[in-house]
């Protein structure tokens, strides 16, 4: 069966600015190129620096989202945002444990150069946040979706190696051990299962690290997907029957301001 478009469904998709898009686009490409450079050859230490950088923009939503609910501007939608958020940061903080167990935070120089961006990440994200929402929510998009093609690319070439280490314990006790609830909250799709009261844990059985960095890869999806969402339709779900699809600019909009 075919269902009803968003707009049928009363969410309609929101416009993101072609200078917006540009500009998001050549910060995060800027900083993936210099991690890239800077760690080339050196797999654990560039995953440590940018998970200590992927969890910060979970961080700065919540201090945001914390401060307007000081204020008395909270709703049932500002509350789901929040707890999705701190389950979002539960996980890269786990991702982040997995690489410091195969020593990518080893080195003073690589932890000093991971925080340093973090910090400066931190407070530009808090200031994004506080003017434009689906502007931050966009930037992580991006670092989600460059997270997900690194690791399934490391997946693809490191095939062998991966599968002869062993599964590091913060892995095992996080993926197998430690109660699901927590990381279920990440899938927000129906086909991870949202509106079952107990979720799938959606883990690949752990045998050995390739197993951890799946696992650690497919949770990147589950970010990604939510912040499409959160960009297109500022909801942490798509519309019933609608496909999870990169954010692309409007070129409506620059037209609009060119004609006038």
């Amino acid at each position: 069966p075919v269902s009803a478009p968003p707009q049928a469904m009363g969410m309609s998709r929101q416009p993101l600015h072609p200078v917006l898009f540009s500009f998001n686009s050549f910060v995060i490409h800027s900083m993936k190129s210099l991690i890239d450079v800077v760690y080339s050859g050196r797999d654990f230490q560039r995953f440590f620096v940018l998970e200590t950088v992927a969890r910060v923009p979970y961080f700065a939503y919540l201090s945001v989202l914390h401060l307007r609910e000081t204020f008395g501007l909270r709703d049932s939608e500002m509350t789901q945002k929040m707890r999705m958020h701190y389950a979002e940061a539960d996980n890269e903080l786990h991702h982040l444990l997995i690489m410091e167990s195969q020593g990518g935070g080893d080195d003073l120089l690589d932890r000093t150069f991971a925080q340093s961006l973090a910090f400066v990440y931190y407070w530009y994200v808090v200031a994004i946040y506080s003017l434009s929402p689906q502007s931050a929510y966009h930037l992580s998009e991006l670092i989600e979706d460059h997270a997900y093609n690194t690791y399934d690319n490391f997946l693809r070439t490191k095939e062998k190696e991966l599968k002869h280490l062993p599964v590091p314990d913060v892995a095992r006790k996080y993926y197998v051990d430690d109660n699901p609830w927590l990381r279920n909250v990440c899938y927000t799709s129906e086909e991870h299962g949202r509106s079952s009261p107990n979720p799938p844990r959606r883990c690949v059985k752990l045998e050995s690290m390739f197993d951890v960095i799946r696992n650690v890869r497919d949770d990147e999806k589950a970010h990604w997907e939510t912040l499409c969402s959160l960009v297109q339709y500022d909801c942490l779900s798509q519309p019933q029957g609608s496909q999870f699809r990169a954010s692309a600019p409007d070129d409506n909009s620059l037209a609009s301001e060119t004609a006038a």
